[in-house]
């Protein structure tokens, strides 16, 4: 249990401590350009939009300040519980919150996409004059 609470420095931890700062920065910035590209890809599906806010704000708070934990020292047991609150929460947002919205948005696109709109019958329907006017039929 020492070995947790020690102050997480690069005497502690010298195979631990160059390998959280990186990996904190290098998945922050792959978490900034996965969330830019489905920004353009899903620009019309607002449903997957709200996922990756969900799954973007929690990666990026965690991973964005882990090197900064690294460098001043904070224990590494304080580091791993922020990482795996970060990591819930995204998971919770994939896993639990999600699929069923994500569901239903896929029915009502599946829906308005193969369902044809009801036909109106033939004597409703204006149909144009000789002279161009468009006018209802007896």
């Amino acid at each position: 249990m020492n070995v947790l609470t020690d102050p997480f420095s690069l005497a502690n931890y010298p195979d631990l401590f160059t390998l959280m700062w990186v990996a904190g920065v290098l998945i922050a910035i792959g978490a900034i350009v996965v969330y830019n590209l489905a920004q353009r890809r899903y620009r019309r599906y607002p449903e997957l939009l709200a996922l990756h806010e969900w799954v973007f704000w929690p990666i990026i708070v965690t991973w964005g300040i882990i090197p900064l934990l690294v460098v001043i020292g904070v224990p590494l047991i304080l580091q791993l519980l922020i990482v795996l609150a970060g990591m819930g929460m995204a998971a919770h947002a994939v896993f639990v919150r999600f699929p069923p919205r994500i569901a239903a948005a896929n029915d009502e696109i599946r829906r308005r996409r193969y369902v044809p709109p009801p036909r109106r019958a033939e004597r409703e329907r204006a149909r144009p004059t000789p002279a161009g006017r468009r006018r209802k039929h007896k």
